[in-house]
């Protein structure tokens, strides 16, 4: 077979890929765009256009600042346990003859099956004023802790609920990136007498960088646009100290609780956002390739 018979089979195969991309990915950015230029909110079939006012107004909006620092710290803070956590986790259950590894699975894997939003509502429940957690505290304490509706607390719940949810999933990542590792380079450190410690700083880690770096990327990512579990925990609340910029925009486009819904507007603060991860992405991309030329 030539080459133009392979270019035809290519773009055959890639041709369903690609249209779903358009419909499903690009069409709807470019959609969000156009709405972010008008002054609609959604309801009506008149709307008015008013070109970057939106924009400008997201820019002075401390609400959606106050949802892109409780995002970024979220993110940052969920990022790094998820990863620690999950990487000692699958550490244990590969490299160790850790006795109890069948139940650690079942604990982080099992939310794997289930939504965000299951979960989210389970732990309401459990954690609510008069649930299960508060009913034994108070039996043992004499009080009980406003789980969800003091802010110090709500965010630090949602934090771990969000790193239960998630670890598991990382869980199955490193699992799978230990065996890149050549048993080889294993065996040669045992006969080595390298200690545990040793082992995992300079065989382990080096040689999973690359997954490191893809693994924190995919938390971080996943952290950043985290909805299900926030909506249906606290929406938000208490005082917004867990508003985050998905429910700040869902909140914007359809809810009426400021007022009409302004669709255009929460368009905007989406562009916004995905602007901002576009250029972190950018700018996280341009660190490593510096890095890896210092490193030749």
């Amino acid at each position: 077979m030539n080459d133009k018979g392979r270019k035809k089979i290519i773009v055959t195969f890639m041709l369903p890929m690609l249209l779903l991309y358009v419909v499903f990915q690009l069409y709807p950015i470019i959609l969000n765009i156009f709405y972010s230029l008008l002054n609609w909110n959604g309801i009506t079939k008149t709307a008015n256009f008013i070109g970057f006012s939106n924009y400008r107004e997201v820019l002075t909006d401390g609400l959606f600042w106050n949802a892109v620092r409780n995002s970024l710290l979220f993110a940052v803070i969920g990022t790094v346990l998820q990863v620690a956590i999950s990487f000692f986790l699958a550490y244990l259950v590969e490299y160790n003859t850790f006795k109890h590894r069948k139940i650690m699975r079942l604990i982080f894997i099992m939310p794997i099956v289930a939504t965000s939003a299951t979960i989210g509502i389970i732990m309401k429940s459990i954690f609510s004023y008069d649930g299960f957690v508060n009913t034994i505290f108070s039996s043992l304490a004499g009080t009980k802790i406003e789980w969800l509706t003091e802010p110090k607390w709500a965010f630090l719940m949602i934090l771990l609920v969000s790193v239960w949810k998630e670890t598991g999933t990382l869980f199955i990542y490193w699992m799978a990136g230990f065996q890149m590792i050549p048993q080889t380079v294993i065996e040669a450190s045992k006969v080595d007498g390298a200690s545990e410690g040793a082992f995992v700083r300079y065989v382990l880690i080096p040689a999973m960088k690359p997954m490191i770096f893809t693994v924190g990327s995919i938390a971080f990512l996943n952290a950043m646009k985290v909805f299900d579990i926030i909506q249906t925990l606290t929406a938000g609340g208490p005082y917004f100290s867990t508003d985050m910029i998905s429910t700040y925009i869902y909140r914007t486009a359809f809810s009426s609780s400021f007022g009409a819904p302004r669709l255009s507007y929460a368009s905007a603060a989406a562009v916004m956002c995905l602007v901002f991860l576009i250029a972190g992405s950018l700018l996280m991309k341009l660190l490593m390739k510096r890095k890896a030329g210092r490193m030749r």
